[in-house]
C-alpha cells in the first residue's frame, strides 16, 4: 500500500493534500486480515458506484455512498455507533496507532521497525508516545534479567 496523500481540512474545505513531510511517504506491506477488509472495501465502494448517480470520482478508496469524501465528523459519529454497537469500549483513531505500537513493542519488533509502520520520523516520540509496555512484558524481561544474574 502506498502512502502519500491525506485528507485534510483547511477552514471549511477537506482537501486532499500531500502528507505532511517526504518522511511520511512510504510503501508498507499489508497483513492478512487487513488485505481482506480493503477488498470488503473496495467491493463496497464499486457497488455504491453502480448504484450512484452522478458519482464523483476522486481516487479515495473510503467514500460516501456517492463518491465524495467523508466528513471527519460523521466519520466519528460512525466509529462512536459501531463501538457502541459492538459492545467494545470506544476508542479514538490516534489510541488505535498507540495500541498498534504497544501491540509491536509486547511482540518484541525492533522499534526502528515499529516506526516505520506508524509512520513516524522521530524514535522518541514513538517509544514515548505511541507505546506502552503491558505488565506482563516487563515481568518477562525481570524475571529474564533476574535469570541473568544467578
Amino acid at each position: 500500500m502506498d502512502i502519500s496523500w491525506q485528507l485534510q481540512r483547511v477552514q471549511k474545505e477537506l482537501l486532499h493534500r500531500q502528507t505532511k513531510t517526504p518522511n511520511s511517504d512510504d510503501t508498507l506491506p499489508l497483513i492478512d486480515v487487513v488485505t481482506a477488509a480493503l477488498r470488503a472495501r473496495i467491493d463496497r465502494r464499486n457497488r455504491d458506484k453502480a448504484k450512484a448517480e452522478g458519482w464523483v470520482e476522486d481516487g479515495l478508496l473510503f467514500t460516501t455512498q456517492y463518491g465524495t469524501p467523508i466528513e471527519p465528523r460523521n466519520f466519528l459519529r460512525s466509529w462512536t455507533a459501531r463501538c457502541t454497537t459492538a459492545g467494545v469500549r470506544y476508542i479514538t483513531v490516534h489510541d488505535g496507532r498507540r495500541s498498534c505500537g504497544s501491540l509491536l513493542a509486547d511482540l518484541d519488533v525492533h522499534p526502528r521497525v515499529a516506526m516505520r509502520i506508524l509512520r513516524r520520523a522521530n524514535f522518541t516520540v514513538t517509544m514515548e508516545v505511541y507505546t506502552e509496555v503491558s505488565s506482563e512484558q516487563t515481568r518477562a524481561a525481570l524475571k529474564k534479567l533476574g535469570d541473568s544474574l544467578q
